[in-house]
């Protein structure tokens, strides 16, 4: 659960500009970082409307953070010693957005606690772009540099490994020794990563981060490791939770049919291929059983039929007794006809 923590972070930005004297200067950094409105401005747009190039505004901007980074005013104080608790409290790494919750800021206040981030000393500002999520750190142990390489390793562990891991798993493979709670926080930050019920992948496996239905439907048998009838599986699909589009029985049965993933074990039923089920009729399970070992007693071709089929007894039994490529040897004992 988390807390709020009472600090009128507004106010204190709002004093923290008055350290500039030109208000051109004050109105630069406040249009740069987008405080009160849906969007920040571009160097372009506040160079037109300030008669200035652009290189001018990021030269401002620039000057202007320095200045009030270096002044040594008890609001920047304050404003580093309530980051640094909070990041603290959440291992050393925290998501912006969730720093902002614990200040009690909407998503249009999240540039003031941004701003706060870049002017206090004891934290460091990742912002956001192709790879990771903007995130608040500790200095110097998670600085930038100390948080790509962290990510880049558990990246390659999890890569390696091939399939979704839990998060202790992950942190039992990693060079780097981290708490559980610091892990999360930084694979939270990559945008390489995804985690689902627990486990964490790659953001490209559908393990953990299912889009299509046919994701969901692997996701759903995976996840409950047997197999199960097309209606069965269409139910756990529409509670996954991860869509708000409707999954039809049919749909689901669709994806079943077309996927080499699924195969029909029953009436009905589909399991995973990889379970080492064998597609195909009753009779040619029964044949590649006998290809493998015969002649063989009736009893034991149906339970290593069953093994890879979901069918009834006396299925495999009339197969085996009116099926012309079945010769029987001996009493209830069978082999393939030469």
């Amino acid at each position: 659960m988390i807390t709020t923590v009472t600090y009128d972070y507004k106010t204190a930005v709002e004093r923290i500009l008055q350290e500039l004297r030109r208000d051109r200067d004050r109105q630069i950094i406040s249009r740069r970082f987008g405080f009160g409105m849906n969007r920040r401005q571009t160097l372009e747009k506040i160079g037109s409307d300030f008669g200035i190039t652009r290189e001018r505004v990021r030269q401002i901007e620039k000057a202007a953070i320095v200045k009030m980074s270096n002044v040594g005013s008890s609001e920047v104080a304050q404003a580093g010693d309530i980051l640094q608790e909070i990041v603290a409290n959440a291992g050393g790494i925290a998501l912006a957005d969730d720093v902002a919750i614990q200040l009690g800021a909407n998503d249009l206040d999240i540039p003031y606690i941004v701003f706060l981030a870049i002017l206090s000393s004891g934290v460091e500002l990742i912002p956001e772009d192709d790879d990771l999520r903007q995130a608040i750190t500790l200095k110097p142990i998670y600085a930038r540099p100390q948080v790509i390489a962290l990510i880049a390793e558990a990246v390659k562990v999890i890569k390696d490994y091939g399939k979704p891991m839990t998060l202790s798993k992950v942190n039992n493979k990693m060079p780097s020794q981290l708490e559980n709670q610091t892990l999360e926080m930084l694979l939270s930050v990559s945008k390489k990563l995804a985690n689902f019920d627990t486990k964490w992948g790659l953001i490209s496996w559908p393990e953990v981060n299912p889009k299509s239905i046919r994701d969901k439907t692997y996701l759903v048998l995976g996840r409950h490791g047997r197999p199960l009838h097309f209606s069965e599986i269409a139910k756990h699909v529409r509670q996954l939770g991860v869509s708000k589009r409707d999954v039809t029985v049919q749909a689901v049965h669709n994806e079943l049919i077309k996927d080499e993933r699924f195969i029909l074990i029953g009436r009905g039923i589909y399991a995973l291929a990889e379970w080492g089920y064998t597609p195909g009729t009753v009779a040619e399970i029964i044949a590649s059983v006998l290809r493998e070992e015969q002649p063989l007693h009736k009893d034991e071709i149906v339970r290593r039929v069953l093994l890879k089929r979901q069918v009834k007894t006396t299925t495999i039994i009339l197969n085996l007794q009116e099926k012309e490529q079945f010769e029987r040897t001996a009493k209830a004992t069978y082999k393939l006809k030469s």
